[in-house]
């Protein structure tokens, strides 16, 4: 396994969006990170750009396995030194951990564990305790020897969401032409740089990788998400990590998604304890929409599921479109497991 960091610039804003059931309200909100399936979605998009010939067999290598990517997650960069940090989502299973002297609701709130958070196994009661970690946002548990100092991490935000009111030009329309939209900000502060990062495997021949990491090196300069042509979804630059920590290569019976999952009937029972959302649903008319498909979020644990790419058909003339749910998975820590009592 191996990582890709997207770096971006401070402030740089994304737009991410998430199922609605009304067509006027698609600008209105936004994911807080990048899922898989709109990784796959732009890796695809902009394999068919540079290479068309080569897009169906990229699209098998995904469907067979050989290639396998997580959803993008946050990584924090340090200015002055460029240590970074590396965050993972929360497993599921830990919203179920019980001590009588633990706050439940900022348990509740807890989103990402740091690389080291997670190598030392470290449980919340540890995570809310500043003899073994920090706090960042509310939503960041990072280990106390990442950081510097608290200093470095007081006034520090990863990102934010925010709304601007817009207008509609391209339409002939004399009402409900004022829409409100919702984008993502990467924050930081003098002593970090927030950037994205994921995780991906593959086993390709030479020629092939070539080609699969120049895909993601050409979507620095296209971008990832919605809007672009206002300027989100804009990177800086992209860097390889090929020395991943040990666990990313250690066995487990139980294991933690990376990114959504889309399971196959026969795999349902696989899933231990998640959480689920709605994807796709994109209207292409007021009355004409794709297919809304419900998936599992990163941080499930499961045994063994594999899930599926999920075909959205359409009209017979307007071809197929896909949603990646396939995800990548971690091997979950022993002191992590779901316990069935």
């Amino acid at each position: 396994m191996q990582a890709i960091i997207l770096k971006c610039k401070p402030q740089s804003r994304f737009h991410l969006g998430e199922t609605t059931e009304v067509r006027s309200n698609t600008l209105t909100d936004t994911s807080t990170y990048i899922h898989s399936d709109v990784l796959f979605s732009a890796f695809v998009a902009q394999m068919s750009l540079l290479y068309p010939e080569k897009t169906e067999t990229f699209i098998a290598y995904f469907q067979d396995g050989k290639i396998q990517i997580s959803s993008a997650f946050y990584c924090l960069e340090h200015t002055a030194t460029k240590q970074k940090i590396f965050f993972l989502p929360k497993p599921a299973s830990l919203n179920l951990y019980h001590n009588e002297n633990i706050d439940h609701k900022k348990l509740k709130k807890i989103q990402f564990l740091s690389w080291k958070v997670w190598q030392e196994q470290l449980l919340p009661d540890q995570w809310l305790d500043e003899k073994f970690c920090y706090l960042i946002d509310d939503r960041f548990v990072v280990h106390l020897s990442e950081i510097g100092s608290a200093n470095e991490i007081r006034n520090l935000s990863l990102y934010k969401k925010d709304d601007a009111l817009k207008v509609r030009k391209h339409t002939t329309e004399e009402d409900g032409n004022l829409y409100s939209q919702t984008d993502l900000f990467l924050l930081g502060n003098e002593y970090y740089t927030v950037h994205w990062y994921f995780l991906y495997h593959t086993d390709l021949s030479q020629d092939d990788q070539k080609l699969f990491d120049e895909v993601w090196n050409s979507l620095t300069h296209t971008g990832i998400g919605g809007e672009r042509s206002t300027g989100a979804g804009q990177m800086e630059s992209l860097e390889k990590i090929q020395n991943l920590p040990d666990f990313f290569s250690q066995k487990s019976q139980q294991e933690m998604a990376l990114g959504l999952l889309f399971p196959q009937e026969n795999e349902l029972p696989q899933l231990l304890l998640y959480q689920s959302k709605l994807r796709g649903g994109m209207f292409l008319a007021d009355n004409y929409r794709l297919k809304v498909i419900q998936a599992v979020l990163e941080g499930a644990v499961h045994i063994g599921v594999n899930g599926k790419i999920e075909a959205l058909h359409l009209h017979e003339n307007n071809g197929i479109r896909l949603r990646y749910g396939k995800a990548l998975s971690v091997a979950l820590p022993e002191k992590y497991h779901f316990q069935n009592k």
